[in-house]
């Protein structure tokens, strides 16, 4: 529920009816509400009711002085932070001044007040409150459409997936004869209509699990991956668009197995992603090197000499969405959720992907950092109550 957010207002708690309108006078230009309390239980009953800006708080009261009127204030959870100035006379020892910062008290104020004093020191406290608030909403606002986006992607990826399983269907049925024999003039066509339903399929596989990343139900399946034989193997299911491009990868294998905590799924998905964007940004013959190093945060760093990344992009290029378009390069496929995927994904593992280095023109390094077996204990998991249900 999204939270209900109040104009400014001062809470004014003093046992003199003549003080309480004169401070209501001072302040009038503020705009703000002022709330009158002739007593410290009245005052508390305000403050059940509402937040405030800010307390100006009577020393010398009757039933409750102000000391203890703050004492119980400040016994309420809710209002252990809210500003508190003391209204005092001027001869009030220097004992007072130090039990009542001691309760909090941000400033006091000495009578007979001094209009100009009194409204700008409450002023800052206003102003303070209303820049909160503003916040506060800004936040709200964005959670608010950060939801909407990832239930529109939800909706979004559910609605495309039936209509494509069953054109999928169709195809391979088509393709296998099982209607009829199939004219050899149809299967090149069948053949490209077929892999542009896998990239679709792709995509809203990326869409399901971007929408599942930002509502923290991706499930991580923790366990000793190696390192070394995961890049290895990226490396082998590159091999096809390596040959068709005449690339070059690299790779630096450890002198030894290099286990990781991580989900061997979410591993292979970032390194396939991280070979495939150094295969395709990339203006000449793509070259790509990929290093394994050990350390209590194992890192997997996989160099190329593709196009760059400008500098004003490189934090955007893990944002959803986010592509960066190069005229050297072409028209590129994809959906710009690569990166932002296979960030999230580290991270779920407790590491991290970074952009290490980029430079225009020559190249960028990325590195993927996994905690080491060595250095693990255990890793948290985090698993949606309905997939826990479901296994």
């Amino acid at each position: 529920m999204s939270p209900t957010f109040q104009r400014a207002a001062v809470l004014v708690i003093d046992d003199s009816a003549a003080n309480r309108k004169a401070v209501e006078a001072i302040l009038a230009p503020l705009g703000v509400d002022i709330v009158h309390a002739s007593n410290g239980r009245e005052a508390l009953r305000h403050l059940l009711q509402r937040e405030f800006a800010l307390l100006l708080l009577d020393i010398r009261m009757g039933e409750l002085d102000g000391f203890e009127t703050a004492a119980m204030i400040r016994k309420r959870p809710s209002n252990r932070d809210t500003p508190i100035i003391f209204m005092t006379a001027h001869d009030q020892s220097e004992t007072d001044l130090t039990r009542g910062y001691a309760l909090g008290a941000v400033d006091f104020v000495h009578a007979p007040l001094h209009p100009d004093v009194l409204f700008t020191k409450t002023s800052v406290f206003v102003d303070l409150w209303q820049k909160t608030q503003e916040v506060t909403r800004l936040l709200s606002e964005a959670e608010a459409a950060s939801r909407a986006k990832s239930d529109f992607l939800n909706m979004a990826a559910h609605e495309l997936r039936t209509p494509l399983s069953v054109i999928r269907g169709y195809l391979s049925m088509l393709l296998e004869g099982v209607f009829d024999t199939l004219p050899e003039s149809c299967r090149a066509p069948l053949d490209i209509l077929t892999a542009k339903t896998d990239e679709l399929n792709a995509i809203v596989d990326s869409l399901l699990l971007t929408a599942r990343i930002d509502e923290a139900r991706v499930q991580t399946l923790a366990q000793a991956v190696d390192l070394s034989v995961a890049v290895k193997e990226a490396a082998e299911r590159a091999e096809g668009r390596r040959a068709l491009l005449k690339a070059e990868i690299a790779y630096e294998p450890a002198p030894e197995p290099l286990l990781v905590r991580a989900d061997p799924s979410h591993v292979a998905r970032i390194l396939d992603n991280l070979i495939n964007n150094a295969l395709t940004y990339c203006a000449g013959t793509p070259q790509v090197a990929i290093k394994v190093e050990a350390g209590p945060m194992s890192r997997v760093i996989v160099e190329d000499n593709g196009v760059g990344i400008p500098q004003d992009r490189r934090r955007a290029v893990f944002e959803r969405f986010v592509r960066i378009e190069d005229a050297s390069v072409g028209p590129t496929q994809g959906t710009g959720l690569g990166l932002h995927i296979s960030r999230e994904l580290a991270r779920l593992s407790g590491g991290d992907l970074l952009l290490e280095h980029s430079e225009r023109g020559a190249g960028s390094r990325f590195v993927v950092t996994l905690p080491s077996v060595e250095s693990m204990g255990r890793v948290r998991t985090r698993v949606s109550a309905q997939e826990m249900v479901a296994g």
